[in-house]
């Protein structure tokens, strides 16, 4: 699991909310930080890399599709001028073929696309081993330095965050300390 269900966040929020709001000692003791994830993710190269190549394989996959759709789209042209010429078996025929090939044209378009298709498997391929680092990171993170909330700044539910708790830069530093380690 890669992601902390939208209502967990919420409701670990609102219940951190509702403790330092109820008692002054309880704040002092408590220590929360918070993260930006489009800032880490804009800025740690292994996820850049990532999303460039599941952008390529996009790419390439588009680019086949496209092909094939400009094959099925000629194929067409070319039986609906030749039409007034064929028997009614043949125009049958030819109907059956493009329908067969519009049919495997839309199939590959689906299973590039759908959800658990082929980009959904890209994606997790290459952004879950990202995603599990930072994870790892802020984990790591949280103990060691005694955080008792880490929250996520987006889908978090935070209205309000002193900019003294965000440890954005401090993720992304610890990220990039592990790159050059394993250089």
């Amino acid at each position: 699991m890669h992601r902390i269900p939208r209502k967990i966040l919420v409701l670990t929020f609102l219940m951190t909310a509702f403790l330092i709001a109820s008692s002054g000692s309880v704040q002092a003791e408590l220590k929360i930080g918070y993260i930006r994830p489009d800032y880490i993710f804009q800025n740690y190269e292994p996820y850049k890399e990532a999303q460039n190549k599941i952008q390529a394989y996009e790419k390439t996959e588009m680019d086949k599709l496209q092909n094939e759709g400009e094959k099925f789209r000629k194929n067409l042209e070319e039986a609906q001028k030749q039409a007034v010429l064929m028997s009614e078996e043949i125009k049958n025929q030819k109907q059956e073929e493009l329908a067969k090939q519009k049919e495997m044209l839309d199939k590959s378009y689906d299973e590039l696309y759908r959800e658990g298709g082929l980009m959904d498997k890209k994606t997790e391929e290459h952004i879950g081993p990202v995603i599990d680092k930072i994870n790892e990171v802020l984990m790591r993170i949280g103990k060691n330095e005694g955080y008792d909330y880490i929250l996520d700044a987006k889908a978090g539910g935070v209205l309000f965050a002193n900019e003294e708790f965000e440890i954005s830069d401090h993720v992304l530093e610890e990220l990039k300390k592990e790159i050059s380690a394993t250089q």
